[in-house]
């Protein structure tokens, strides 16, 4: 964004919480993950443990219960910072975006990695 500004181009980051797509559906997300898993070698899943997969495959699906159906947050933010004669420089779409991403966002290094 910053290296641009010096050629005229202003750029503004969008970034969205959790939304149901067919990128976090579950179902294939935890098939692909389970079919990795079974081509790893046998010393590689002993040294993570069965309950790696199902620890993954939970979180997934909280994932996707968690996000929200309505698109419309990242595409409204979509068309201000494109229509907008101010674009802001950062747009946060989604409530845990808002309310988990972007504080985490001022947060030091560390804490953000134990959250």
């Amino acid at each position: 964004r910053r290296e641009l500004r010096p050629f005229g181009v202003q750029v503004s980051i969008i970034e969205p919480g959790g939304f149901r797509t067919g990128m976090i559906d579950p179902g294939p997300l935890v098939k692909g993950f389970v079919r990795l898993w079974e081509r790893l070698p046998a010393e590689t899943q002993a040294a993570y443990g069965r309950h790696y997969v199902d620890k993954y495959a939970r979180s997934t699906t909280l994932l996707h219960r968690l996000s929200s159906s309505r698109l419309s947050h990242v595409t409204g933010a979509m068309t201000h910072a494109l229509l907008s004669r101010w674009p802001r420089s950062r747009y946060a779409a989604g409530w845990d975006a808002r309310l988990i991403f972007l504080p985490l966002s001022y947060c030091p290094a560390w804490l953000t990695d134990a959250i």
